[in-house]
């Protein structure tokens, strides 16, 4: 028996049907159907392409299945097409499939486990990679968006073994260096690295087929050959302009404390509210350990704090600036991109002058030198090497006077 349904378009009706999968239906059936749904073998489908001039179409044979229930991940398991099987041949390999599906277990894994040799780095991504990069980086969200958005998206239907360090240049490091974005190149880089490394160790790769990348970049000079963006009247004028505007963004929250404090923005967004305590604000890094520095919370750092606390954290998420997602579940602050995307476009409108956030660091610590503030003050505030005999204490008066003369300066 033939089932059929019609998905109504402005130029006709095009038909989807559900009936057994056969050589003679596939070679007999109407124009109209672009898909065939197998009656027997749920989930088992016939993608018709469309008309080539000899008056014959492309099919291609699938079974669509489930991992976890209704709500699992759906899965799309490419059986073949008509230029490499018929129906029949099609079909015996459904009856196959269909007995260890209802096991529960995931033929594209099986497959990949298989042809491990030959795996493409999506499957290598999607089965091995995105789950290691979950446990390597602390701040795995932005890792993962990093390798989707500039690697796979160019590199992601390669066989692994057909990666070269040529055709990553080509498609990857090139395109960035034309756009001069170096920070990201170097980010994507070491994912990228980290990511072969891990299927070089798992015998997915025989070595490491991307080459370090020095030369590759011209390293930029000390801050004295690069030119001063913002001096200090200019810090101070965006910093009063953002104090002043009325909306409470947290952009200008987090741009307030970088130019009071000159911590850099991945810093500010990554410390708990639990680390501003007893007039100190405890320092994270990235990956969520306290790093043993502390910033004095005085004047009107004490002030921003309070509201910043008031008007951003909640009670389900650890974070000073949590992100909207700790609402459902998913503890992760704010994303650092996005606001500092926002803060360019504000500097810009304030000073006319397009600064990256490290640049606004830069120029802080520079606007802090000029204005006399000790220079070992600076040293632990933006953490320069310096010997060990020099360094302050974390609670050294000295770091309080320095910051009240920053202030006030």
């Amino acid at each position: 028996m033939c089932y059929i349904c019609g998905i109504k378009l402005f130029c006709g009706v095009i038909l989807r049907i559900k009936d057994r999968i056969t050589q003679v239906l596939v070679t007999t059936v109407d124009n109209t159907v672009i898909r065939i749904n197998d009656s027997q073998y749920v989930g088992f489908h016939a993608r018709l392409g469309k008309v080539k001039a000899d008056g014959t179409r492309l099919i291609s044979y699938y079974y669509f299945y489930r991992i976890g229930g209704r709500n699992g991940k759906q899965c799309n398991y490419f059986i073949g097409n008509s230029e490499q099987i018929d129906a029949g041949v099609a079909r015996r390999i459904a009856a196959k499939i269909e007995p260890r599906i209802k096991q529960g277990e995931d033929i594209l894994r099986l497959k990949f486990d298989a042809e491990k040799e030959h795996v493409r780095l999506n499957d290598f991504w999607r089965f091995s990679g995105e789950h290691f990069f979950k446990n390597k980086y602390k701040n795995s969200r932005d890792a993962i968006r990093c390798i989707e958005q500039n690697v796979l998206a160019q590199l992601g239907s390669v066989p692994l073994d057909k990666l070269t360090h040529h055709l990553v240049m080509l498609r990857i490091f090139e395109p960035l260096l034309k756009q001069k974005k170096h920070s990201q190149l170097k980010v994507v880089a070491s994912q990228l690295r980290a990511l072969l490394q891990h299927a070089v160790d798992n015998n997915y790769l025989v070595v490491q087929p991307i080459k370090p990348l020095t030369g590759i970049i011209k390293s930029k000079s000390v801050a004295s050959k690069s030119p001063l963006l913002l001096t200090g009247p200019q810090i101070k004028g965006i910093y009063y302009r953002a104090m002043k505007t009325p909306n409470r963004l947290a952009y200008l929250y987090t741009l307030r404390i970088q130019i009071l404090t000159g911590q850099s923005l991945s810093t500010i967004l990554a410390s708990y509210r639990q680390d501003i305590k007893g007039n100190y604000w405890s320092l994270r890094a990235t990956n969520g350990k306290l790093t043993g520095k502390k910033i004095p919370v005085q004047g009107p750092l004490k002030t921003l704090f309070k509201e910043a606390i008031a008007g951003f954290s909640n009670p389900t998420s650890l974070f000073l600036f949590p992100s909207k997602l700790s609402r459902n579940g998913s503890d992760v602050a704010m994303d650092p991109r996005a606001i500092a995307k926002s803060q360019q476009r504000f500097i810009l409108a304030v000073q006319g002058t397009k600064v990256t956030s490290s640049e606004l660091v830069k120029n802080i610590e520079l606007a802090m030198v000029d204005l006399g503030v000790p220079g070992l003050v600076v040293a632990h505030l933006f953490n320069r090497k310096i010997e060990t005999y020099l360094r302050l204490d974390p609670k050294d008066q000295s770091i309080s006077a320095g910051l009240t003369q920053w202030y006030s300066g």
